[in-house]
């Protein structure tokens, strides 16, 4: 079947606003806050630094931001009105799909260029998808085709293949075609979030400098990079290369790095930025009573949740793990840390997260709430955690236990989590905990080392349907490995187990029955505790047009514009 435009409607949550606040003011405003002419300048932030232009190795939250700017995928799923995303051509002006849902042909758009006038072809895909299996490029999306594209875990993990025989090729300039080892109804989206092109030639020439700098960087998509300081700021203006230029009115965007949302947001309402997202009530009010602006809130599709250890001596026991999933409200817990703007989950799924046409709660029947289901048995958490330390052979006086937590940074509400979640868990539980502030690096690198007892993680999903989430707990090759959780019992086996099962099979029903089994293993047994999605307002200037917040899909820049 030939493929043009695939719609995805009807989804309620999201998109991932926290990496996009609008900006401070530079030299330039936008088409509002500048007066009286309708400038095509967009002035957007980030409250963490870009570190990197290289798709292959730079995939952080605002890495990917500045990549959807600055590249086009093979397809783009772009955010659309009414909260809905639609999968569009990009690099691909079309693509076909086999019957049996195994080859994926794509048909490179002939007016396609890069930014040094060069033409984008099938053969620069076929070399990035290659350069992502070679283990020696340590691509971080590579994982996402673990078990997907033909031969791309045995040529990633060394196992007696290469990367030239993975299921990439390019027939001619003009045409890629990839083999799947399974059907997976989400692949356009897994691409179209997760593969940005290199430009071949570039990349050989520049080596491990390709995209450290401007000029170290080669562009196919709308804008690209004119000015980038690490710390404050990244200036971009209009690709004129790009093959959709003569139906793009946006001329620049400077995208500032701001890290405290007070500051955004007072520069939001000077006028000197057009996009911001608060959970602060009163600032809310504030946006709102000065009528200039659409706010949009809808829930993100990017759970939190917290990680748990099990190379701990009290977290290796299941009980005690899920005596602290289950001993704090968690609508408690966004009233009181959130302001209300989150919406508090009981298992690792949003319920708008699909398997086929239907979603996976009502597919299993809402069996996934598993955090709600043991709290109704277990009203009582402090009895949970007493079994555990007694099969543990320990003292059942939970006074005697201390626990470690690692904070996801040093700001306000970092802290306002950790010093909630002590003294609920002390209270709760009679345990001790014991707060260690860090930034948010930091405690990444101390779960990538396994050295910490509990930890907040959070993960945007490339596409969706379960296995998005559920491949990041796979034991061995999942970014949450058992390097960073120590699991590495039975009960991990048994995960992967099903993990592969559910690969092969094609009924919807089915399916979701096998995910529900490998979740039950995951947030049943507590190898983490969900906590809540954010749903944070965004506020978007009356002037801007086409800039769409969705729960999948991402911005697409050629579309947007200012008009007074």
């Amino acid at each position: 079947m030939k493929l043009r435009k695939k719609v995805l409607a009807g989804l309620l949550a999201a998109a991932m606003t926290a990496g996009l606040l609008a900006g401070c003011g530079g030299e330039e405003k936008s088409g509002g806050g500048g007066g009286g002419s309708a400038e095509q300048v967009l002035n957007i932030s980030t409250n963490s630094v870009v570190v990197g232009l290289n798709p292959l190795v730079n995939t952080t939250g605002p890495d990917n931001k500045a990549h959807n700017m600055i590249y086009d995928p093979l397809v783009r799923d772009r955010s659309a009105k009414d909260n809905t995303d639609e999968i569009v051509p990009a690099a691909a002006e079309s693509w076909d799909v086999s019957e049996d849902g195994l080859t994926y042909t794509f048909h490179m758009n002939p007016d396609a260029k890069w930014s040094d006038g060069s033409k984008v072809t099938a053969n620069d895909f076929e070399f990035t998808f290659k350069k992502m299996a070679d283990p020696n490029t340590a691509a971080t999306n590579a994982w996402l085709f673990d078990g997907v594209i033909e031969n791309f875990s045995e040529a990633l993990y060394n196992n007696g293949k290469t990367p030239d025989e993975i299921g990439v090729a390019a027939t001619d300039e003009n045409t890629l075609e990839i083999q799947l080892v399974h059907p997976a109804s989400y692949f356009l989206e897994l691409v179209a979030g997760s593969v940005y092109p290199v430009n071949e030639a570039k990349y050989e020439e520049f080596g491990s400098d390709y995209g450290t700098a401007p000029d170290k960087t080669v562009y196919n998509g709308p804008l690209k990079v004119t000015s980038w300081n690490q710390n404050t700021e990244m200036n971009l203006e209009q690709n004129d290369q790009y093959w959709g230029k003569d139906d793009m009115k946006l001329q620049k965007v400077n995208l500032r790095i701001i890290q405290d949302p007070s500051t955004a947001v007072q520069a939001f309402i000077n006028g000197e930025l057009d996009v911001v997202s608060t959970s602060d009530t009163n600032w809310g009010k504030t946006i709102s009573a000065a009528g200039d602006s659409e706010e949009i809130t809808v829930p993100t599709n990017a759970p939190e949740f917290f990680m748990f250890n099990l190379k701990n001596e009290y977290l290796s026991n299941t009980k005690i793990r899920q005596a602290l999933s289950i001993a704090f409200d968690r609508q408690e817990m966004v009233d009181a840390l959130r302001d209300g703007k989150s919406e508090p989950i009981y298992s690792l799924m949003p319920d708008t997260m699909k398997v086929g046409e239907k979603t996976y709660t009502e597919l299993v029947d809402g069996k996934n709430h598993f955090v709600s289901e043991m709290q109704e048995q277990y009203p009582d958490p402090k009895v949970l955690l007493q079994e555990g330390l007694q099969e543990l052979g320990k003292s059942t006086d939970p006074s005697q236990v201390t626990i470690r937590y690692a904070s996801r940074g040093t700001d306000e509400l970092s802290k306002k989590i950790g010093e909630w979640m002590k003294q609920t868990w002390e209270e709760n539980l009679g345990i001790n905990v014991q707060i260690d502030m860090m930034e948010w690096n930091i405690m990444w690198d101390k779960i990538d080392a396994g050295d910490y007892d509990i930890a907040q993680g959070g993960w945007g999903p490339y596409y969706n349907e379960p296995s998005a989430f559920l491949q990041l707990f796979d034991p061995d090759n999942g970014y949450f490995n058992s390097a960073k959780t120590g699991w590495t019992n039975e009960e991990s086996k048994q995960y992967k187990e099903l993990l592969e099962k559910a690969k092969n099979i094609v009924d919807d029903k089915e399916k979701a029955e096998i995910y529900l089994e490998a979740e039950n293993l995951v947030v049943g047994n507590a190898l983490i505790a969900p906590t809540y999605l954010e749903a944070s307002p965004t506020y978007v200037k009356n002037y801007v047009k086409n800039y769409f917040v969705t729960t999948n899909g991402t911005v697409d820049f050629s579309q947007v514009s200012i008009e007074k």
